[in-house]
């Protein structure tokens, strides 16, 4: 794990194919000879990575959806949150993904996992409001690809044009930026996913 958090820092600041292996090692303070003992190449540390970040996020998500003491709106309102903790709190990670996922040579093992991923996520988010719908809680039956697109792209948005935002805002840090989008924008989040689910123009 030190290994991996070193390797995450070292992409997120570098990019995937510029990180070099004597880079990730000094950041996490060992010999380059540890890494190839446990990892045996940076694309294995790189998909190593993913399937650490994926497997926790696709957990706490399951969890949510399968609760069964909190309402479906309550339910998309949690994972919006959690996907707006998420990014914000692991910023490095998520640049990483959209950079390499975004590659016309990403990482095939890459690949299949981020795919996992986006699949789960729909997959959760659908059953959610179809058990919305059916229960008379939602107006209308929204596809779970419209939430991600209006909700979830905002917020992904803020993150991959950071800089600009601190600058426009008078900022310096990244813990200001994110107290910030949790405190004036996160309310309009939740206002787009309430006319995603309820505006019924019939």
């Amino acid at each position: 794990m030190q290994i991996i958090r070193a390797a995450e820092k070292v992409f997120g600041r570098r990019g995937i194919d510029a990180a070099s292996i004597r880079e990730i090692a000094k950041e996490a303070n060992i010999n380059i000879a540890m890494i190839s003992y446990y990892f045996g190449s940076k694309n294995k540390l790189v998909e190593c990575l993913f399937s650490w970040r994926i497997s926790v996020f696709n957990a706490e998500l399951e969890q949510i959806s399968k609760n069964p003491s909190i309402s479906s709106f309550d339910k998309l309102r949690e994972i919006l949150k959690k996907f707006l903790d998420r990014i914000l709190s692991n910023s490095e990670f998520h640049r990483i993904m959209v950079r390499e996922y975004s590659k016309r040579d990403s990482i095939l093992e890459v690949d299949h996992k981020v795919n996992d991923l986006k699949m789960k996520n729909l997959s959760y988010i659908n059953e959610i409001i179809d058990k919305g719908f059916q229960d008379g809680e939602f107006k209308r039956k929204a596809p779970a690809e419209a939430v991600i697109m209006v909700v979830i792209g905002s917020t992904s948005y803020f993150i991959l044009n950071e800089k600009t935002y601190l600058k426009l805002w008078g900022l310096s840090t990244h813990e200001e930026f994110s107290e910030r989008i949790h405190e004036e924008y996160y309310p309009f989040l939740i206002d787009s996913l309430k006319a995603i689910i309820q505006y019924d123009e019939k």
